[in-house]
């Protein structure tokens, strides 16, 4: 089973990876996929957003949603305002480099 980190970074660049990550569950379902939201993209995973419903439909689908503590402390963000379901790390760049030590696959989308 192929186990997939995804690195998204940039708010411009949310609904192409997002379009690219349903694209890589249909084709390889079984792929156990980890998408980490940091920097101007950690306002995606933000209730309301105008992707809410793409993040949601991910997490149905089984992908993983995390969000970097660090960049929502940054734009004054708090855990009440995650769309339901996303799960915080600290660092979003420490998750990456951990699950790339743990043999999981990385794309920056």
């Amino acid at each position: 089973m192929f186990r997939v980190v995804v690195q998204v970074s940039d708010i411009d660049s949310v609904d192409q990876a997002i379009t690219s990550c349903n694209n890589l569950i249909n084709e390889m379902p079984d792929a156990e996929v980890e998408v980490v939201f940091h920097q101007s993209a950690i306002n995606a995973v933000v209730k309301g957003s105008r992707v809410e419903e793409r993040i949601k439909e991910l997490m149905r689908r089984g992908v993983t949603v995390v969000a970097c503590r660090n960049s929502m402390r940054s734009r004054n963000i708090t855990e009440d305002q995650l769309i339901e379901g996303v799960k915080i790390v600290n660092a979003g760049v420490a998750e990456i480099v951990r699950r790339q030590a743990e043999g999981w696959y990385y794309l920056k989308l």
